[in-house]
């Protein structure tokens, strides 16, 4: 008797999984359908990425093996966040299922690795690069750590969250800066201090430390200013 109850046991249990892996093969059916709608009707620019899920099918469906290849079809012809696909078993045990299949696109966007205050400087150590979904991304951000290495924040960021251009300067106030003129193909340096905040292609306020002149000049890399006479 209780080798039957095993048996049996083991049998139903053999019996769930290869249900299981029947469903998963279906989810993988869907997904590769939408996978090759997405190629035939966008183009993925830069470092953006898919991402192409389906949702589970719930484990109180069954689906017979089918015995042709599976059927399926985009409800709709259009790629949406999340696509319809129906997937069909034409063969003997004919049975049909619709499936919800997630589309997103992902880019890459610098992040926090901690909470950080306003006046701290960016580093490998206290910010790193992730993926996200385009469409959850708010503002103005950087897909690069290089490009933010050395710049300081204006003001607090939590935890885990984006760096945006209004997070930051280039040149903040009171920096030192290299300010760099242009008079008549002749390029003079000379060092001065920023009286404004600026990010790159923005203008500041700079005071020359040796004249005290004071100049508006357009910020064009970490503390490094322009001035055109």
């Amino acid at each position: 008797m209780i080798r039957f109850i095993l048996i049996a046991l083991s049998l139903g249990t053999s019996y769930s999984f290869a249900d299981s892996n029947y469903s998963k093969e279906i989810e993988k059916f869907a997904e590769a359908l939408v996978f090759d709608k997405y190629q035939q009707s966008f183009e993925l620019t830069g470092e953006k990425k898919l991402y192409i899920k389906a949702i589970e099918l719930s484990s109180r469906q069954t689906f017979a093996i089918c015995t042709e290849p599976l059927q399926g079809h985009i409800v709709g012809d259009k790629i949406k966040r999340k696509t319809a696909v129906k997937v069909s078993c034409l063969g003997e045990s004919k049975w049909d299922t619709y499936i919800r299949v997630k589309v997103q696109t992902l880019i890459p966007l610098i992040v926090t690795r901690h909470s950080l205050n306003k006046g701290e400087m960016l580093k490998d150590d206290n910010i790193k690069r992730i993926y996200k979904a385009q469409s959850q991304v708010r503002g103005s951000t950087f897909s690069s750590t290089e490009s933010l290495t050395g710049v300081r924040l204006k003001r607090n960021v939590s935890s885990k969250k984006s760096i945006r251009h209004k997070d930051i300067c280039y040149v903040c106030e009171n920096d030192k800066v290299t300010i760099t003129a242009n008079q008549n193909g002749l390029v003079i340096k000379a060092s001065g201090i920023a009286l404004t905040d600026g990010n790159i292609g923005s203008t500041v306020r700079v005071k020359n430390a040796r004249t005290q002149r004071v100049v508006v000049g357009t910020v064009y890399a970490l503390k490094e200013v322009h001035v055109t006479f």
